[in-house]
């Protein structure tokens, strides 16, 4: 089967790329605005960029306003206000607050209070990191690259300035979250 991509929708376009490019690992990111409030959101377009120094990519899509302009979400806002972010790679257990937190309704500490997410201080970053995830990689932005014209996306590179793994996830040296994390988890 083959595709014009001038032919699909915009919805037909983000089902075909999003069955063609897997897997995709799913970024959960703490951020905080101008007044101190904690964000967390899910992201599936994430990636290593580099390692040395060490970089990483979220792409923040822009949600369609009711003037019909694009404008940026929290976490893009919150990471060009404030300049840091922490990024966590969530576990299977997580999948329910996961899949809550990408809702569009406005963040809130009774949303994350619903949720039972708890927040410990990150080591570099004035961001907390979710203290029951395994692994976080605490960042600093780098760059914001404007996609399309009209801007539809943020393409936010972040470097990473510290990382947390526990302990049991450690097997020779190495980190290995694997089956632990959600990017292990098959697509249904």
């Amino acid at each position: 089967m083959e595709w014009p991509v001038s032919a699909l929708t915009a919805s037909e376009k983000y089902t075909l790329i999003t069955d063609c490019v897997v897997p995709r690992p799913i970024a959960w990111v703490s951020s905080v605005d101008v007044l101190g409030k904690v964000n967390i959101a899910p992201f599936s377009y994430f990636n290593i960029v580099s390692s040395d120094p060490l970089i990483v990519s979220l792409s923040v899509n822009r949600r369609m306003a009711d003037n019909g302009c694009c404008e940026q979400k929290d976490t893009a806002l919150n990471l060009l206000s404030g300049g840091d972010c922490v990024i966590h790679i969530p576990s299977h257990d997580h999948a329910p607050a996961v899949h809550a937190t990408g809702s569009s309704t406005p963040p809130s500490d009774a949303q994350i209070d619903a949720l039972g997410l708890q927040f410990c201080a990150a080591q570099a970053v004035k961001t907390p990191r979710i203290q029951n995830c395994a692994v976080a990689l605490e960042g600093r932005l780098l760059q914001n690259i404007e996609v399309g014209n009209p801007v539809v996306a943020d393409l936010i590179l972040v470097e990473i300035v510290h990382i947390f793994a526990a302990d049991d996830l450690m097997h020779n040296g190495h980190v290995h979250p694997e089956p632990y994390s959600i990017n292990a988890m098959k697509r249904t």
